[in-house]
């Protein structure tokens, strides 16, 4: 039990890590605006999350680095990532479409303008199929 904690709580943190790096990254190279926001709602506790996690912050977001997407992590842990979340959501305008939400293992893509949901992904889904999600949300 302590093991997969630990593990769990090591993916948390590298995915928090890498995601605001990638995110930085992304902001310098790419003065646009997105057309679509890519909340990834995740859990420590989930077992979709936990075992898709890596691939799809090492697969799925350069991948889609070139596109005018924003990934943001909405972490439904417990009720301090719910909170620090739903500050960066509320930042970027997203928080009301989302916030109904619990499910965890999604990729929600929010439409930039509209602020509305257009696409609920699995994140068990193959990684080439969450691209072409994505890629079809710009247009």
């Amino acid at each position: 039990m302590k093991k997969t904690a630990i593990k769990s709580m090591v993916l948390t943190l590298v995915l928090l890590v890498g995601s605001s790096i990638f995110f930085s990254a992304s902001a310098q190279t790419k003065a646009a605006v997105p057309k679509v926001y890519a909340v990834v709602n995740k859990a420590d506790w989930c077992p979709a999350c936990q075992a898709n996690g890596a691939r799809v912050m090492n697969e799925v977001m350069p991948a889609c680095k070139n596109l005018k997407v924003k990934f943001l992590a909405n972490d439904l842990t417990n009720e301090k990532t719910v909170a620090t979340s739903a500050t960066e959501l509320k930042k970027n305008k997203v928080y009301n479409a989302v916030k109904e939400t619990k499910s965890t293992g999604l990729i929600l893509l929010v439409d930039a303008k509209t602020k509305k949901v257009i696409k609920q992904i699995s994140v068990t889904k193959p990684t080439e199929e969450i691209i072409k999600e994505i890629e079809a949300a710009q247009s």
